[in-house]
């Protein structure tokens, strides 16, 4: 299964995780890459909201690289593969 660059757009993107997985058979993979908007610099994270606000950028989660694994081992899924090239983005493959 795979998800490039939507969970940090999922206002529920746990419950996206947890439907992924029970949707693989056993053996499974999950690939993704993921921005990382709580590890940006301060000021993208103060820019996002104020463009929210006049309607120029959608919903973004702000979750971390260890959030984002912490909820893909939560709902059951074992990480096979992790890289960041950097701060910004993750690409992780999580296996069921």
């Amino acid at each position: 299964m795979l998800g490039l660059n939507i969970l940090h757009l999922l206002e529920d993107a746990e419950a996206a995780i947890i439907r992924a997985h029970e949707l693989l058979k056993p053996g499974g993979v999950f690939v993704s890459s993921t921005a990382l908007v709580g590890e940006l610099m301060v000021l993208w994270r103060l820019l996002i909201p104020a463009m929210q606000a006049v309607g120029l950028a959608p919903f973004v989660n702000r979750f971390s690289r260890q959030s984002l694994v912490t909820m893909l081992t939560n709902a059951g899924f074992s990480i096979d593969y992790e890289w960041q090239p950097d701060k910004a983005s993750v690409f992780l493959i999580a296996r069921k």
